[in-house]
């Protein structure tokens, strides 16, 4: 922790480290704001005439977001805002794991609501990626936490060379897919990432997931890497953030259905790889294949230089007997 920060009466990064050796309720979460895109707006009438007053508004977003200087005129101005992902968050969740089934106004199901106390505003803004993306400047609502709610296959480290395959089933073991969500690990090397498949069986077919990196991606110092692998529409995009940088994944090759791999012979989960440029030594810890609880920021209590209270509730929660059932 930074020694600039104020730490307050009770320190509060300090009090997560002694906890986490004596509970999982610390928990290492992913924050994730969603990308906010331009608004559609209109600069000329029905004529194609120009309008005489500002561009006109119409409030909902499109499926860009090119940064524009409002140097011409009826412009407007704004700043480019990406998807943020970024890990290495310590919090206290309580409880541990909460479940209900209670069914919103509006249709969504809320299937779990806890708490979380996080440290003071300004130590997390002086954390890695937190203080150097100028996307991020406090928890808003809507915002969500990503945690591992299970670690469904957790690979053990390596230290090694060049591209590396992690075997998730081998000879008689057919380990099923259908809990997984998510893939996170930690990675250093002088080699540039050039893509993570996940690799499986579908009805004794070879499928994948690759995401390739789209920008150069080279991790000399340990790097987070959290992705999703369930539900993703080709060419789809995610970031990795990397020194308040987001690096691009694209979704090139989307085969695999993970709700299908239901653990026999033919139907299950067979590798993970991580493929790099070259053949330089390369670290990897902290390996989790995991199913995910996605946790949305309702109410935010900011006890100043102390800590942080924070509401959240579990939107998208599937239950687990549904997946196997139905794929």
């Amino acid at each position: 922790m930074v020694s600039t920060v104020n730490t307050g009466s009770l320190n509060m990064p300090k009090l997560l480290r002694q906890m986490r050796h004596r509970t999982s309720n610390v928990r290492d979460v992913v924050f994730q704001r969603d990308a906010i895109f331009d608004k559609d707006t209109k600069t000329t009438k029905a004529d194609d005439s120009a309008l005489s007053g500002p561009a006109v508004n119409f409030g909902y977003e499109k499926s860009t977001n090119t940064s524009m200087s409002g140097s011409a005129a009826n412009t407007v101005y704004h700043k480019s805002t990406p998807e943020l992902v970024i890990g290495g968050l310590k919090v206290l969740q309580t409880p541990v794991i909460s479940r209900s089934g209670r069914l919103e106004r509006t249709g969504a199901r809320i299937s779990g609501e806890c708490k979380f106390y996080t440290p003071s505003l300004a130590t997390i803004r002086q954390l890695d990626n937190f203080s150097e993306t100028n996307q991020f400047d406090e928890f808003e609502a809507y915002d969500k936490f990503i945690d591992i709610e299970r670690a469904v296959h957790t690979p053990s480290d390596i230290t090694s060379t060049g591209n590396q395959t992690i075997t998730i089933s081998s000879g008689s073991t057919y380990n099923p897919g259908y809990e997984i969500d998510r893939i996170q690990f930690k990675v250093k090397t002088a080699d540039n990432i050039t893509s993570i498949t996940l690799n499986g069986k579908e009805g004794g077919s070879d499928k994948a997931v690759v995401w390739t990196a789209t920008d150069t991606c080279t991790p000399t110092d340990w790097l987070l890497i959290d992705l999703p692998i369930r539900d993703i529409p080709a060419s789809d995009t995610k970031e990795v953030y990397q020194n308040g940088t987001g690096l691009t994944f694209t979704a090139s090759t989307v085969t695999l259905d993970v709700d299908k791999l239901y653990g026999d012979s033919n139907n299950y989960l067979s590798s993970l790889v991580i493929a790099t440029s070259s053949s330089s030594a390369i670290e990897l810890k902290d390996i989790n294949i995991y199913k995910s609880a996605e946790w949305s920021l309702e109410t935010i209590k900011d006890y100043r230089d102390e800590y942080m209270l924070i509401k959240a509730v579990r939107v998208r929660g599937d239950r687990t007997s549904r997946r196997r059932a139905y794929g």
